[in-house]
């Protein structure tokens, strides 16, 4: 009797899940018990009925078990690739939003230098206005009214502190602007950045 395994019998044999060349070498040995004179025929025909039923169950959970496994192994590769892909993307929004911080401060910074720029220029400006209406030298013949003279130069001082605190409140106002927009800006690439995480992982869909 000759037993056909075929040409690629050695890459099915390794390949198979070890349950199921256990199956075969069960097989093999009930096969191997019909040749021994004591065996009862009839008794081996009935338990190798029972017998081969029992090893198609086992085959078929061998292979139901390996393709579990396969997919399991598949998913887990995917999820590792994904785990690396928002890895990557965190790493580029925390560059992005890095540079987007750094060019922000940059702004805020040469923003605050000219209105110091600004401001000082306007003190220099409000000084020499200032000097143009000092009180000149009293001449002997010649009579101020000291009192409208007074008054005249507190209205002016008072105008002068009016601009002066109208300019500075103008400053602060554009300094607190230009401080929300760089923090909207910041909140923006955040919240980006965790659409872009739930869009791309199980949690969204769980």
């Amino acid at each position: 009797m000759t037993l056909n395994v075929g040409s690629d019998f050695k890459q099915r044999w390794l390949t198979a899940p070890q349950a199921v060349r256990q199956t075969f070498m069960d097989d093999l040995h009930r096969i191997c018990e019909v040749l021994q004179p004591e065996t009862q025929l009839h008794n081996w025909i009935a338990e190798d009925q029972r017998a081969q039923q029992q090893s198609q169950e086992k085959i078929e959970q061998a292979y139901a078990d390996l393709k579990a496994r396969l997919i399991e192994e598949a998913r887990q590769r995917r999820q590792l690739a994904l785990e690396l892909k928002l890895e990557q993307q965190r790493a580029e929004q925390a560059a992005y939003a890095a540079q987007l911080q750094q060019d922000e401060a940059q702004r805020f910074a040469e923003q605050t230098q000219a209105l110091e720029l600004m401001r000082q220029s306007l003190d220099q400006e409000i000084s020499n206005y200032t000097a143009r209406y000092e009180q000149n030298p009293e001449l002997p013949a010649v009579t101020f009214n000291q009192a409208a003279t007074a008054v005249s130069d507190d209205q002016i001082v008072s105008e002068l502190e009016s601009v002066r605190l109208r300019l500075e409140l103008e400053a602060e106002t554009q300094i607190e602007q230009a401080v929300t927009i760089f923090r909207a800006r910041l909140h923006a690439a955040a919240q980006e950045e965790i659409d872009y995480i739930l869009k791309n992982s199980n949690f969204s869909k769980e």
